[in-house]
């Protein structure tokens, strides 16, 4: 079995940065080329890595020392790339989301499975302590059955986010336009909730009614979306994302999460996890807030990277499964289909390409 697991970089903007960083600090991860629309941004990131950069993503995939491909390219591109690598017989790291709808998200997944080649995505959040230790407290039971799942994200983006993402890294426009980006900030932003909810928890999504609309910024996608889910079993989740909230969350810090159980609460904000047992269990006092110690592993990025090539060189099916990028797109396709019907939408119903209804603007 090989060592390494020769990484080639389908873009090269403002996460690639973070993943070439990572692919640098993961043990069994190696960048070997990069390529870019704009062969600077390939080019710079090559030489920072040790790396060749090439003209297209075509050279990039007919080379015999490029194992697997990270993907992270403008929304509408990725099934197309995905493809492309899938046909050369690559394994493929897929930037989120997996698509502009569930629709392409499934095309990503029929083209790594007939191809017969490793599909996975980058949810980080799945790689940080915290996280897993709810899924622990959710899988023990310390918290009862599950009756209610809450994401918060209040954000103050720059307004050149939508030119250039936080860094300027890369100038385009496709950020605010919704057949490019398929969405605002529940599919940039909600995605990795959306996930790590899932995951921690074991639930799936059935229905999903959402309000969404742009308030702040001069795009066609969304900048406030308002999100309720009902999942099999009956709890309810709830998720509240916002790009331009002035100071932020304040208070909240990044943000938050919590889950409500019929037996105690988790919640956990800013790498912090509190929980609320009814009855004692180890390390958990009854009938009071506990702040949980928290071991810090690593880089959830490193160590998702590095966990997908151990898999990938053992044969084996990635950690985060090729479906995983499909279910979250089931739930923002449902989304965006229950603010244009007005009405809730299975998750069931969206394999079909909707168009965004035209952005709400107050005043």
């Amino acid at each position: 079995m090989a060592e390494v697991l020769r990484f080639g970089f389908i873009g090269a903007g403002e996460i690639a940065l973070r993943t070439a960083e990572a692919v640098s600090q993961a043990p069994r991860a190696r960048l070997v080329a990069v390529t870019d629309a704009d062969p600077r941004l390939a080019q710079g990131l090559a030489e920072a890595h040790g790396a060749e950069a090439v003209d297209t993503a075509d050279d990039l995939v007919a080379r015999a020392d490029v194992d697997a491909v990270y993907i992270a390219v403008p929304h509408f591109l990725h099934s197309v790339m995905v493809q492309t690598a899938a046909r050369a017989g690559k394994h493929i790291l897929l930037e989120k989301p997996t698509g502009t709808s569930a629709a392409e998200s499934e095309r990503c997944l029929r083209a790594a499975r007939d191809a017969g080649v490793t599909l996975s995505v980058p949810f980080i959040y799945r790689y940080t302590e915290a996280w897993r230790r709810v899924r622990e407290l959710a899988a023990d039971a310390v918290l009862g059955d599950m009756q209610c799942l809450r994401s918060v994200l209040w954000a103050d983006k720059p307004a050149t986010y939508w030119q250039g993402g936080y860094t300027g890294r890369s100038q385009s426009d496709w950020r605010g336009r919704a057949l490019q980006a398929g969405g605002g900030v529940l599919i940039m932003n909600a995605v990795h909730d959306i996930d790590a909810m899932r995951w921690s928890t074991g639930l799936e999504a059935e229905r999903v009614y959402a309000e969404h609309g742009t308030f702040a910024a001069p795009v066609e996608v969304e900048d406030l979306a308002a999100v309720t889910i009902r999942y099999h079993g009956g709890a309810i989740g709830v998720i509240e994302v916002a790009a331009h909230a002035p100071g932020g969350a304040g208070p909240l810090g990044s943000g938050g999460h919590r889950w409500i159980g019929t037996q105690g609460q988790a919640a956990l904000a800013d790498g912090h996890l509190w929980v609320y047992a009814a009855q004692a269990v180890a390390g958990i006092p009854a009938g009071r807030w506990t702040e949980l110690e928290l071991d810090r592993p690593g880089d959830p990025r490193t160590l998702c990277v590095d966990d997908f090539a151990r898999a990938v060189l053992a044969g084996e099916r990635p950690p985060i499964p090729e479906d995983a990028g499909l279910e979250a797109m089931k739930v923002i396709s449902a989304a965006y289909q229950s603010q244009r019907f007005g009405r809730p939408v299975r998750t069931d119903e969206v394999f079909q390409r909707v168009v965004m209804a035209p952005r709400t603007t107050i005043g």
